[in-house]
């Protein structure tokens, strides 16, 4: 006689039960609660490092405009270095423009120093669209505070040695710097890891000493990249 086999119990047959599944729930939520910081950190870090580099090549090109033409300021129509502050890319008269500038281009001179412009220099830059972080940017030309005068985030002073908050660039310089609006102070702190992180014990020793300065009034960082 044949003997049917006993079917295994319901319960048996259902999978995860409600609880089993809430309890598996629960674990990927910690989990991905303890692994999302992380990820979102080295996100963070490869922003701050893009622009960076980006600086790294904006001030390459500064180093060989300069050793063409003789001056970090970025030229007029007659071929005269000029002090333009703005340094928006949309302005044809800023450095950044300038040094995108192919050489021949008919906004180029033929007089005075535009006779030793070889450009481009650059690539690109495009003043609303920064790499990465910020809300825009721009290469600026000023001239330099005193020699010795306190530091700010906001001023053209710089600490380059990082150790006293004392401008450290010559009296009158010209200076050229990369400004990015739109920096969170997290991000600055970034930012200023990747250019130099041994300088600075506390956060507003980072904010205004060495190559990085952080104004955040404005939330704008500014990076010292050349002067003359």
């Amino acid at each position: 006689m044949l003997k049917l086999r006993k079917s295994a119990p319901l319960h048996a047959q259902r999978g995860l039960s409600l609880l089993e599944t809430i309890g598996v729930v629960s674990i990927g939520a910690v989990l991905a609660a303890m692994t999302l910081p992380h990820v979102y950190g080295l996100i963070a870090d490869s922003k701050a490092e893009s622009l960076v580099s980006s600086a790294k090549i904006y001030q390459q090109a500064i180093s060989r405009y300069y050793a063409d033409v003789g001056t970090l300021l970025p030229l007029d129509s007659q071929g005269l270095p000029h002090l333009e502050q703005t340094g928006d890319s949309a302005d044809p008269s800023s450095l950044p423009a300038q040094l995108t500038l192919v050489a021949g281009d008919p906004r180029a001179g033929d007089s005075n120093l535009w006779t030793k412009f070889q450009g481009p220099y650059l690539e690109k830059f495009d003043t609303q669209h920064p790499p990465e972080l910020g809300g825009a940017m721009y290469l600026q030309t000023h001239k330099a505070l005193p020699l010795g005068a306190v530091v700010t985030g906001s001023n053209q002073a710089w600490d380059l040695k990082g150790d006293n908050a004392r401008n450290d660039v010559p009296t009158q310089a010209h200076i050229v710097m990369l400004r990015v609006t739109g920096i969170t102070p997290e991000q600055f702190l970034r930012i200023d890891k990747v250019v130099e992180s041994d300088i600075g014990r506390t956060v507003e020793e980072r904010q205004i000493r060495g190559r990085a300065k952080y104004d955040p009034v404005d939330m704008s960082l500014q990076l010292y990249l050349a002067h003359q």
